[in-house]
């Protein structure tokens, strides 16, 4: 049971009520609050200011509140008026997460002002409406986020394979170096004896020449190295300009402004559109059911009908009545199509604007590599011109050593030097490849890691991938199914209806369509009777709370304004609604007789109707 307190929203002042579990009916004649009490609920929930929906504050008051109790929790919303005359929300409501408060807006609150009744109502695009609640996981935000970690992955993958590949030579280098050095330190040794006996006095010059020598081959590597470094940086960064000079990047304003004159003109040709197919519609509907003489006089003749137009009072014959209406029909048709090549530009453009992201992105990217190698470069030529530097100093320092020690050297100490000198550039060699070694190890140890993250990346874009994929299809599939229980159960005038899904080149949905069949052809929304197209519209919406399962997310689900329904088919309506969530409150007219469940009473409410009229 939920007890339920509501002080100034809508045209409700001050009401109190409970909901039981199963079918709830709020069944009441005009202005006694009903749809507010919708409202309410609506309030309380935490859905109003949705899709252009406002906070149903009263008019004229400057707070309002709507206070729920159920078995597990209480809650409450206030509603404020600010000095600027906008309406702020407060408080604690039942639903607090994004999709939860979508899902029901969409999905459980069916009322009239129900954006997808809204949309399947005046012919217009449900695609975006069906897909918000995937629009708001960032399903494809979050597919190319993990398709950028999948290429990083596989480059770093690249590598260490590149790396295992590698360790072969670089083991057997470190095995000749050993082997050298094993040689190297054997002739030093016998040198050294041979040395020791000729002098021990130039033993130390010999030293220093030796460790300069080595320093200054190292040194030479040094540069080697780095010169190949900066050789491919420079490669790198003059690629990256060249790329980003090549990009061609439109100015999108022009493209803004171009939609939105598109746009205006569609919102114009709808309203041209939607006053042409009223009157066609209603004046063939006049000549099918031959019911003229309802609204004009008619002399019958033996060629053709002499009708009294119900316009002007002109006299006409019914043949040209029939003509006119055939060719208001074809403008009817020159209009449709002329809003569909709009709607089929404004859908180039976005994919044109969608392209000048993408390369304004790519832009930002390679404006960031380029700084990035920018200073990779500076920091290469910094430390190249440092090893020039030590290069000369240590050249400079080595002669000087030498001719220190010409005239003292013997044979025996000139060779001792060079063995010395090699032992220890051959030194430094074998760690360079022990250290390199270690590194192609590790990356080599880190592939198995890599390709099981690889792996869960491919996994987890396929599964993002496919739950939208799945998603679409259920829609199509629920509200296919849904619309067959429908015409078994309600026998309307029309013989179905069904989600057609428009895919992209990759076979990816990226649009549905709404088509509907009468007579054994397809028909436009706005040729079935107000309480068709409000089924049709209620069918949508409930394939989208099967789909995305709102009954676990939203505990309540609000039927209203459908009085264009017979009290039977409204009867129909609930029994057809009674297993999709726990709690369903409806609205209904007195006329409409006794349905079962729990009945409010709005007997004891004070509405504005109290004091003036309302529409609540």
């Amino acid at each position: 049971m939920w007890d339920i307190t509501v002080s100034n929203i809508a045209g409700i002042q001050a009401a109190d009520a409970t909901l039981a579990d199963g079918l709830n009916v709020v069944q009441a004649s005009n202005f006694m609050g009903k749809s507010s009490f919708m409202s309410a609920l609506q309030t309380v929930m935490g859905t109003t200011g949705l899709y252009g929906d406002s906070h149903p504050l009263t008019e004229g008051a400057t707070e309002g509140q709507v206070t729920l109790e159920t078995a597990d929790d209480d809650y409450e919303v206030r509603l404020r008026r600010t000095e600027s005359g906008a309406i702020a929300r407060e408080g604690t409501p039942v639903l607090s997460d994004e999709t939860d408060r979508t899902c029901a807006r969409l999905f459980a609150f069916l009322g009239e002002n129900n954006p997808i009744r809204a949309r399947v109502r005046n012919g217009e695009d449900i695609t975006s409406l069906l897909q918000a609640p995937l629009d708001i996981e960032n399903i494809d935000e979050q597919i190319a986020t993990l398709r950028q970690q999948r290429a990083a992955t596989e480059r770093q993958l690249e590598e260490a394979e590149q790396a295992a590949s590698n360790i072969p030579s670089v083991t057997e280098a470190i095995t000749t170096l050993e082997s050298e050095l094993e040689e190297l330190r054997e002739r030093r040794d016998d040198l050294a004896e041979r040395a020791a006996a000729e002098s021990s006095a130039d033993t130390a010059a010999s030293d220093d020449i030796a460790d300069h020598r080595s320093q200054l081959q190292a040194t030479e590597r040094t540069i080697s190295r780095l010169d190949k470094q900066i050789e491919r940086t420079e490669t790198q960064l003059q690629s990256k300009r060249d790329e980003l000079a090549a990009l061609d990047i439109p100015d999108e304003p022009s493209v803004t402004a171009d939609i939105e004159e598109k746009e205006a003109k569609i919102e114009t040709l709808d309203l041209r559109i939607d006053l042409l197919e009223g009157l066609h519609r209603a004046n063939q509907r006049v000549l099918e059911e031959d019911e003229v003489e309802l609204v004009s006089s008619v002399e019958r003749g033996l060629v053709a009908d002499e009708i009294g137009c119900w316009v002007c009072g002109a006299s006409t014959a019914s043949d040209d009545i029939e003509a006119k209406l055939a060719s208001m029909a074809d403008q009817l048709d020159s209009l449709r199509e002329e809003r569909t090549a709009l709607q089929d530009e404004i859908a180039t453009i976005e994919a044109r604007k969608e392209e000048i992201e993408r390369k304004r992105r790519r832009e930002t990217e390679l404006e960031d590599t380029i700084g990035g190698l920018r200073a990779d470069l500076d920091e290469l030529r910094s430390d190249h011109q440092q090893a020039l530097d030590r290069k000369e100093r240590l050249t400079d320092e080595l002669d000087a050593l030498r001719e220190a020690a010409a005239e003292a050297e013997t044979e025996v100490n000139e060779e001792l030097t060079d063995v010395k000198a090699e032992i220890r550039t051959r030194e430094d060699e074998l760690a360079e490849q022990r250290s390199r070694l270690d590194a192609l190890e590790d990356q080599r140890d880190a592939a198995d890691d890599l390709a099981e993250r690889k792996e869960e990346l491919d996994t987890e874009i396929r599964e993002l991938r496919d739950r939208k994929t799945e998603k679409q299809w259920e829609l199509k599939d629920q509200f296919d199914t849904a619309m067959t229980d429908a015409i078994e159960r309600f026998a309307p005038g029309f013989d179905g209806a069904r989600l057609n899904v428009k895919t992209d080149q990759r076979n990816e949905i990226e649009a549905f369509e709404l088509v509907i069949a009468r007579d054994g052809r397809e028909t436009e929304i706005g040729n079935l009777s107000e309480g068709e197209q409000e089924l049709v519209g209620i069918l949508v919406a409930l394939a989208g709370h099967r789909t995305f399962d709102v009954g676990e997310r939203v505990p309540v689900v609000l039927l209203d304004g459908i009085s264009q329904l017979s009290a039977e088919n409204l009867r129909l309506l609930t029994e057809y609604l009674a297993d999709t969530s726990p709690i369903l409150v409806t609205t209904a007219y007195p006329e409409a007789g006794e349905f079962g469940g729990h009945r409010i009473s709005p007997d004891s409410w004070r509405t504005i109707s109290d004091g003036e009229p309302s529409t609540a």
